[in-house]
């Protein structure tokens, strides 16, 4: 294939998905990715950029693959949960994914229709272009669910720590929302995740209330220790008592229920080592016990198999002409010749 063949070819790609992008924005793209946009959380305005807008090509992109409604509520609740609060985190989100999925259908075609047709490569280019497609396609999922559960697990580490804390400011004579900014600027390098959430906490009780802005805070995490906190604060503020107590009380049930977890988890590992030990460890171990037998065994029976062995075995014409044992050892009487 010439020079001019692979410019036309190039051409026809770049101008197609030109003419793509251009009629999907015109077809509604915008509408479309608002409306994905449409449901959000209260707070994820909050650490963004104010005024800042999506791009036209994010909008559009974000839009071009088929998403159901579950999907997206599951992807954007991952979001929240890896700390991506952003306005247009989702967009964002999907624009990338859509970009990678786009980019590998081109690029599988443009090397499919440049190969030789005569040969396997059309045929192994597509099969790898789909498994590169499937996995532009889920890999960013993947990825954002780990970062969500390692973040998750950050938050309900550093979690115990940062209430002692907040326990003895609220002794001190400190409000809640006053001493959630106070452990949020102190530790913010030791656990910056922890010092996020206790901020937009803050600002949340100071544009609305406490209650409302812990089931926010719950409904962010969607953990059981995170639900457990917001309802024994919201019933302690409804019951006028000592939020210190209870803010300290949780602090070690939670430490409580994390070693209870640890400890749950290390009696399983002896249940979990079983299979190792059977598949790595015990085939050296009954080599080494039965291999001297084994090699013992099959030396005995290739030397007795051997002519004149206990095991020879009897082949037909010779066991007339070869002596037996017993004529061997005759000894001759006298008078015989």
């Amino acid at each position: 294939m010439t020079f001019i063949d692979l410019v036309t070819v190039g051409a026809f790609f770049v101008l197609a998905m030109l003419v793509f992008l251009i009629g999907d924005f015109v077809a509604g793209g915008r509408r479309t990715a608002r409306k994905l946009a449409g449901v959000k959380d209260d707070l994820t305005g909050l650490l963004s950029e104010p005024g800042k807008k999506a791009s036209t090509f994010v909008q559009t992109m974000a839009a071009v693959v088929p998403q159901l409604s579950s999907e997206v509520d599951v992807i954007r609740r991952n979001l929240m949960r890896a700390g991506y609060y952003g306005t247009h985190a989702l967009q964002e989100y999907l624009a990338t994914r859509n970009t990678l999925v786009i980019a590998c259908i081109c690029g599988t075609l443009a090397f499919a229709t440049l190969a030789d047709p005569g040969s396997h490569m059309p045929r192994t280019i597509l099969i790898a272009g789909a498994v590169a497609t499937a996995c532009g396609y889920g890999l960013p999922r993947m990825l954002l669910a780990v970062q969500a559960k390692s973040r998750v697990d950050r938050i309900q580490t550093g979690l115990p720590d940062a209430l002692d804390i907040i326990t003895m400011c609220l002794t001190g004579g400190l409000p809640l929302r006053d001493a959630l900014q106070r452990v949020a600027d102190e530790i913010k390098f030791s656990n910056r995740d922890v010092a996020i959430e206790f901020e937009i906490i803050r600002r949340h009780a100071d544009a609305d209330t406490m209650a409302n802005a812990l089931r926010h805070f719950a409904g962010r995490i969607d953990t059981p220790d995170i639900n457990a906190l917001s309802t024994l604060v919201s019933q302690t503020h409804r019951m006028g008592s000592h939020i210190a107590t209870a803010v300290c009380d949780y602090a070690d049930s939670v430490r409580r229920t994390r070693r209870q977890r640890a400890e749950e988890e290390a009696s399983k590992t002896s249940i979990r080592m079983l299979f190792p030990v059977l598949l790595c460890l015990a085939p050296p171990i009954y080599i080494l016990l039965m291999g001297p037998p084994v090699l013992q065994l099959r030396n005995f029976v290739i030397k007795e198999h051997q002519p004149g062995g206990a095991l020879e075995p009897d082949v037909p014409g010779m066991a007339a002409t070869r002596p037996t044992s017993r004529q061997n050892n005759r000894q001759p009487t006298v008078g015989q010749p």
